[in-house]
């Protein structure tokens, strides 16, 4: 009886502390090797002995299988991860490769052919719940070649909603194209009133995203951006930055998504105030809106306490169809160290309206969890005897910056162009477009541009 007694007790044991698949190999041999024992005159002590020999042994060989890494292809991309899936690290990177040719009235802007960014990134997760990213552009463009670097925690889940804690270099949340990567821009370049007003620039500090299944709200405070000097009095700007966005129809192919952004930067008139305007297209450098064109002597020391910035936008995809559009703003605290300027509080705005349509009827994919959309997967790629996927775009931009006596201009933009995907992540693109500046120091200088690019990832 009191053998008994031991033994169930044990069995209790060993059975609370494994797998189920564990407990019933340790009953069968429990049995069967009691059996033994009785034959041979074994204590059961002594073979409750050897049975936890045999079962320490056995979650020893469990681990480190579990401990064993193991190659993934997940969407063409390969990577490494951990048999039991909380360890994974990655490799991508991107190539950009630009050809254009631009020219305006009574200006020859010329053509060029550059590397618009290489980057290589590494990525992925530790102890399941920690996220990281480190990416660097080697094409030297910016103020440093250090793009995202930064550590998230995922961690925080209950019903439908998540919560994600970042610190480090990245975007920061603002605008329809904030975190919308360069690689699946509509256009070769973002909309002009959107590389001025409305994106969210990268810079060091703190981000936290909160979605659900309906909605997503993100949030975030960061200063520097890396690679930059620091101002004359020491003082950093300080950049708060919030993005809330709803997607109430988001099905296989189908897509509203609704979105307003506000921002606020504090520079403690440590930035010094000028504002400049590209027209889509990065030929020569020219820039027709300027605010330092206006009058040099006065605005070239100008000075701002900071800005205060808000946008509303919306997204729409229906099959093939892939429809953006936003509005931006932009009012500066009052001008100092501005001459005749000084004390005023200039508003900038801007808007686009871009069209994407798949004439190969692919869709263009999004992410609830970004806001943002990734590349098309051909119906047909090259690789398997097709013609890959194709799509007409184009695009309708303005941008307005005339307000309180600086009338650095007004630009709209009309571009068009044709994408070719031969396979996933390779993409043919060629625009044209023109701009039409109808105020400012560079009126009637209209540039107008043909640009290429080569583009893949991997």
């Amino acid at each position: 009886m009191s053998q008994h007694i031991t033994y169930t007790r044990y069995k209790k044991c060993i059975s609370s502390k494994t797998f189920f698949l564990w407990g019933c190999s340790a009953w069968l041999i429990t049995v069967s090797q009691l059996s033994l024992a009785q034959e041979a005159g074994q204590t059961l002590d002594e073979r409750v002995q050897e049975l936890e020999h045999q079962l320490e042994k056995l979650n020893t060989e469990k681990g480190q299988k579990n401990d064993a890494i193991i190659g993934k292809v997940r969407s063409g991309r390969v990577g490494f991860e951990s048999v039991d899936g909380d360890f994974s690290f990655r490799l991508n990177g991107r190539m950009l490769l630009d050809t254009a040719w631009a020219d305006g009235d009574g200006r020859d802007l010329g053509q060029e052919t550059n590397f618009r960014a290489v980057r290589l990134a590494a990525f992925g997760k530790m102890y399941r719940d920690w996220l990281y990213k480190i990416q660097y552009d080697f094409t030297g463009t910016g103020e440093s070649g250090l793009k995202d670097a930064y550590l998230q925690y995922g961690g925080f889940q209950w019903d439908d909603k998540q919560l994600t804690l970042s610190v480090g270099n990245q975007f920061q949340p603002f605008g329809l194209q904030g975190r919308q990567s360069s690689k699946y821009y509509t256009m070769m370049e973002v909309p002009a009133p959107t590389e001025l007003l409305g994106q969210g620039a990268r810079r060091m500090g703190v981000r936290a995203d909160l979605y659900s299944d309906l909605w997503n709200f993100s949030a975030g405070v960061a200063q520097r951006v890396p690679g930059s000097d620091s101002p004359q009095d020491g003082d950093d700007p300080i950049d708060v930055s919030a993005r809330l966005f709803f997607d109430p129809v988001n099905t296989n192919g189908n897509l509203i998504s609704i979105g307003a952004s506000v921002r606020r930067q504090w520079s403690k008139g440590s930035n010094s105030f000028r504002e400049r305007a590209r027209p889509e297209t990065r030929v020569d450098g020219f820039r027709p809106l300027d605010t330092l064109a206006v009058n040099p002597a006065e605005l070239g020391s100008a000075r701002t306490d900071g800005f205060t910035a808000a946008g509303v936008s919306l997204a729409y995809t229906d099959g093939p169809l892939n429809l953006m559009t936003e509005y931006l703003w932009r009012k500066y605290d009052e001008l100092e160290e501005a001459g005749t300027f000084s004390g005023a509080e200039p508003t900038y705005t801007g808007a686009y309206v871009e069209s994407t349509y798949f004439l190969t009827g692919e869709t263009r994919p999004y992410s609830h969890a970004t806001g943002g959309f990734g590349p098309p997967k051909p119906h047909n790629p090259l690789s398997a005897g097709g013609m890959g996927a194709w799509a007409a775009t184009a695009r309708l931009s303005t941008l307005d910056m005339d307000d309180e006596g600086i009338d650095a201009g007004k630009m709209d933009i009309v571009q068009v162009g044709l994408d070719w995907y031969p396979e996933q992540r390779i993409r043919y693109i060629l625009n044209a477009g023109k701009a039409y500046v109808t105020s400012g120091p560079n009126e009637d200088v209209d540039p107008a541009f043909v640009q290429a690019r080569v583009q893949f990832e991997f």
